[in-house]
């Protein structure tokens, strides 16, 4: 009778410890969500903003919504954190996108308006994504690429006190000509290929009329920081009488540095 008395209790405390047990897993329902799947960063050219996009899988690899938060952090490929932000995800924000990643998918998309990106010196980055709902979802960091989408610095071009003459010279060092410099002026563009369009205009005050050259010639040298030279070359100036004015764009400068000052030097020839 003890024997059985004794089987009894056994089986009751094991029925009662696996009762307790049980009551401390909380069953995985199919709308819960398991994984984070296909972030990915665009431009929206027509409304001048940036998209975020990524979805949501529950248990059975199925895209569902879910009202999340997340952290955003975008960092250029110069190490410049250019945004950092937090956003927050409702249900209604998720639905059937084509992004410019991959096809139709079940997708929460948040918008950044270009206006809350800081101007950096590099158009590529990285763009970080926190995924989390207080303590019931949280993802690691995830990241994808970004290129020639962000806004990047304009370029400082400076120059000596204007207006400013430089004199030609031929090969015995007699002046030939002297050119006055009125005005320069420079377009950065920022599209793919960075480069910097250079326009100097001015007036030719004095030239021989039996010059051997039709044309005038002075030289240029582009300084950047620590006042290294960048680039150097020379301007020609086609067959111009005492008087006339002029406006030469021949100066290009490719791979240029966003946000940098440069500094541009005219001069006479040096034979």
């Amino acid at each position: 009778m003890r024997k059985v008395f004794y089987i009894l209790l056994f089986l009751l405390l094991f029925l009662m410890l696996c009762g307790c047990s049980a009551s401390m897993i909380t069953p995985y329902e199919d709308n819960d969500v398991e994984s984070l799947k296909s972030w990915s960063f665009q431009f929206n050219e027509e409304t001048n903003d940036y998209s975020i996009f990524f979805g949501l899988l529950n248990k059975n690899k199925e895209y569902i919504s879910a009202d999340v938060d997340v952290d955003i952090r975008i960092v250029n490929e110069k190490d410049e954190e250019v945004y950092k932000g937090t956003k927050s995800v409702l249900k209604s924000d998720f639905s059937y996108y084509t992004s410019q990643a991959a096809d139709e998918q079940y997708l929460a998309e948040l918008k950044i308006p270009a206006v809350d990106i800081t101007f950096g010196k590099s158009s590529n980055g990285t763009v970080y994504l926190t995924v989390y709902k207080s303590d019931t979802v949280r993802f690691d960091e995830v990241n994808c690429s970004v290129y020639n989408c962000l806004p990047i610095s304009d370029v400082e071009l400076t120059s000596d006190t204007l207006p400013f003459n430089i004199d030609v010279k031929g090969y015995d060092g007699s002046v030939e000509s002297t050119i006055q410099i009125n005005d320069i002026t420079y377009s950065f563009e920022k599209d793919y290929i960075q480069q910097v369009k250079i326009t100097v205009s001015g007036t030719k005050l004095y030239g021989k009329t039996d010059s051997m050259s039709r044309y005038d010639r002075i030289s240029y040298k582009l300084y950047g920081s620590g006042e290294y030279v960048i680039t150097s070359g020379d301007i020609y100036l086609d067959s111009l009488d005492q008087g006339d004015k002029f406006k030469d764009a021949s100066i290009v400068i490719y791979d240029i540095a966003p946000g940098e000052t440069y500094r541009l030097v005219l001069c006479e020839y040096d034979w």
